[in-house]
């Protein structure tokens, strides 16, 4: 009588996700000490853009805070770009429970930030353009022409960490 071990060998399969691309984009920091709206309306106004508010404002979960982030979105389907102005900074007044240590200080205020390596900056504009034609140095001169702006500046996609903080839909 002769005994036969079956080998049962365990088969791995690996999934290669190189043919997913990450969305392109040019991220465009602007600093100045203007509202958003206002904000929204000279970008209209001196780059010929439609920027318009959208019904919800980019919100996230910040250990206890839910910050809100006023949102603008402009598509132009003609060059298929889409623009996408964001503010960077939360405000919110708390109550301060120290009132020992501050008897004239009943508040204090949080601040949070979308992008909380880039604290300085005002603004974002992202755009996502899926045509070559698109050049970012000529819309960061142009954003520079406004008065309010303070300046303006192209971040390279390798400074920013927090890239999930950018995904708006």
């Amino acid at each position: 009588m002769k005994i036969v071990q079956n080998a049962w060998y365990m088969v791995t399969q690996r999934l290669v996700l190189d043919d997913l691309e990450e969305d392109a984009y040019e991220l465009v920091a602007i600093h100045c000490a203007i509202p958003s709206y206002k904000l929204a309306f000279l970008l209209n106004k001196y780059l010929q853009m439609r920027f318009c508010r959208k019904r919800k404002d980019i919100s996230f979960q910040h250990a206890t805070i839910n910050a809100s982030y006023p949102y603008y979105q402009y598509i132009d389907t003609d060059h298929y770009t889409s623009y996408d102005l964001v503010k960077n900074t939360f405000h919110l007044k708390t109550e301060n429970k120290n009132l020992q240590q501050d008897l004239f200080e009943t508040t204090k205020m949080v601040t949070k930030y979308l992008i909380p390596e880039h604290k300085k900056v005002d603004y974002f504009l992202k755009i996502s353009a899926e045509t070559p034609s698109f050049s970012i140095k000529t819309l960061v001169s142009k954003v520079l022409q406004i008065p309010q702006i303070i300046t303006a500046y192209s971040i390279p996609e390798l400074q920013i960490k927090s890239k999930n903080n950018l995904i708006f839909e």
